[in-house]
């Protein structure tokens, strides 16, 4: 048979049946001495088409040959058309198991570990804050602050007292506080402290308990003047009201439900704030700094330790940041009348003003909102006989200038009965001078008040 080189076709399952044939035809009929030459051939790198095999048998291991070059191509033709007609890649589903692990640590473990995070970054803040302020306090920053509270403190608490008022069995007793004015014995506190009493009784800082004797009291004002015979008393100093800023610093001191020489500190809240309806022509101070049942009488002081109020009532039934005062521009009045008479006599002008609204300024072309405007002028009143008319408005008395409308009240009652003022006006934008004569202020009918004390 002639050798016509190697096939350029595909096998077909015939010849794949002819070359087993073939194949074992030569395993079996072969010599023995062409095996053994085609061993060692291969086995010192001779290539087989140099051997002199039958051709029968040169076909067949042509064939082997073509076949086993062409499997590698078959087989990734075949992977490739299987992976093509795959529609999830193998590297596909791994994107899709690390995405749902993401998201499922997102979901679930997330929460967590941003929890754990911002409770390390509290706890590191808060470390880091202790450890700052531990440096900076050791420095003693508030030292000259907390000395200047106590000082204040030490100044004025030898000066206050405790009073027990002596009602009948069937009236207990009240309890409040007050403050030594003078070295001779002299105590200001609330009238209402005192009302319907029979005896008082005031303790010193240092617990010495005398007997008192009451001197006066005011309704107007709600104050009252007690007098002890003691040695070795420790007066405050009076303070300036008027002088004093709102948002400056107090301090009141008293005994809140028994609790002697009880120290609260605050600011001036406000200034001529009205009074209860028994005491409606007041112009109190207000604070913040704390006043309880008990505090009534007791001083409202300064920076410097002066007496700038007497503690007198609160908003409300207890303690809720709003407490009042007498200012010492009025309490100091009193307080000298008392002495003195043992009664209060005030100048009467007879009128009812209120506050310059922003419509009255635009109306007269005020540049500010100072004064007292009249909402009535009583018939027959001094004011009424001096020639002033509602809707004036009062801008000074006696050369002092009137800001707030209650201050008109004020400069009035401290006024003695029967004496001539000078007053300026505004009528209708024209500004007019006038004098007045006041009369006598006639005392109200006592009532009781309701304000801040204790019950025994």
């Amino acid at each position: 048979m002639q050798d016509n080189g190697p096939s350029e076709f595909s096998p077909q399952p015939s010849d794949q049946k002819n070359r087993r044939s073939d194949s074992e035809a030569l395993s079996k009929d072969s010599d023995p001495k062409i095996l053994a030459a085609a061993d060692s051939h291969q086995r010192s790198g001779t290539s087989s088409s140099a051997l002199n095999y039958p051709v029968g048998l040169q076909q067949n291991r042509d064939s082997n040959s073509r076949q086993e070059r062409q499997q590698p191509t078959r087989t990734r033709q075949l992977q490739s058309a299987a992976e093509s007609e795959d529609p999830i890649s193998l590297s596909g589903l791994y994107f899709l198991l690390a995405s749902a692990a993401l998201m499922f640590g997102i979901w679930f473990i997330g929460p967590k570990l941003v929890e754990e995070y911002n409770y390390a970054a509290a706890i590191g803040k808060a470390r880091a804050e202790y450890d700052n302020a531990v440096e900076k306090l050791e420095g003693h920053p508030l030292a000259n602050v907390s000395q200047a509270y106590q000082l204040v403190a030490q100044k004025i608490r030898p000066s206050v007292v405790s009073v027990s008022a002596i009602k009948s069995v069937s009236n207990p007793s009240g309890l409040g506080s007050g403050v030594i004015m003078s070295e001779d014995g002299y105590i200001m506190t609330n009238a209402h402290v005192l009302d319907g009493a029979s005896q008082f009784y005031v303790e010193l800082h240092d617990r010495r308990r005398y007997k008192a004797t009451l001197i006066g009291e005011d309704s107007i004002s709600d104050l009252a003047l007690l007098k002890i015979e003691a040695p070795n008393l420790i007066s405050a100093d009076w303070g300036d009201s008027d002088a004093s800023d709102v948002g400056s610093i107090v301090w009141a001191i008293g005994s809140p439900y028994g609790f002697q020489q009880t120290v609260t500190s605050g600011i001036l809240s406000g200034k001529d704030r009205p009074g209860d309806a028994n005491h409606s022509k007041q112009n109190l101070l207000q604070t913040d700094a704390a006043v309880n049942p008990g505090n009534s009488g007791g001083p409202l002081v300064d920076s410097l330790g002066r007496v700038i109020g007497i503690n007198t009532s609160i908003f409300g039934e207890t303690f809720q940041g709003i407490s009042f005062a007498v200012p010492s521009a009025t309490a100091m009045f009193v307080y000298q009348k008392l002495k003195d008479e043992g009664t209060v006599t005030r100048g009467y002008l007879g009128v009812y003003p209120t506050a310059v609204d922003s419509r009255d300024a635009r109306r007269m072309q005020l540049a500010d909102l100072n004064g007292a405007k009249l909402l009535q002028v009583l018939s027959q009143s001094p004011a009424y006989r001096a020639g002033i008319r509602e809707n004036d408005i009062i801008r000074s008395w006696n050369g002092i200038e009137i800001k707030e409308y209650k201050t008109l009240f004020r400069l009035a009652e401290m006024t003695e009965p029967y004496t001539t003022v000078d007053i300026t006006l505004l009528r209708n934008g024209e500004q007019l001078r006038t004098q007045v004569t006041l009369d006598k202020l006639q005392e109200p009918r006592k009532e009781r008040v309701s304000q801040i004390y204790t019950t025994e």
